[in-house]
């Protein structure tokens, strides 16, 4: 087991990332704040910016997936989006900002997950036990 830590590691990688692309990638079609939020990803997080660019193609390609993006979204950030409608420069603030729900804690989570997994993959790639070779074998 510990010898495929590392595979397992990257398979909760490439699961938090599609997790995000597919929430992200929603973002340009909320109605009202779509606008407001992919302007302020774009000034101010440069890793949701990234999330909203892969992730948008995705969404538009399979539209179960936006429906579930916008669905994540607006039941994790309804509550800010009279605040974004008001001041469009603090979208960003607002959502990577204090909780106000269990899915919006679940979406800050996830948006930090693959940064953190892709390098604890990495360092348990580099620690994976390896065969230990004598001169004897030779």
């Amino acid at each position: 087991m510990r010898r495929r830590l590392h595979l397992f590691s990257l398979s909760l990688f490439l699961i938090a990332l599609l997790y995000d692309l597919v929430v992200w990638g929603a973002v340009p079609v909320l109605d009202e704040v779509g606008a407001s939020i992919a302007g302020s990803a774009r000034r101010e997080a440069p890793l949701a910016a990234t999330y909203i660019a892969l992730g948008a193609p995705l969404d538009e390609a399979v539209p179960l997936l936006q429906s579930l993006g916008r669905s994540r979204l607006t039941a994790a950030l309804s509550e800010s989006f009279d605040r974004i409608g008001e001041d469009k420069t603090v979208a960003m603030d607002l959502v990577l900002g204090p909780a106000w729900n269990n899915q919006h804690r679940w979406i800050k989570t996830m948006y930090w997950a693959p940064p953190g997994l892709l390098l604890l993959t990495f360092v348990l790639w580099l620690r994976r036990p390896r065969p230990v070779r004598t001169l004897a074998d030779r």
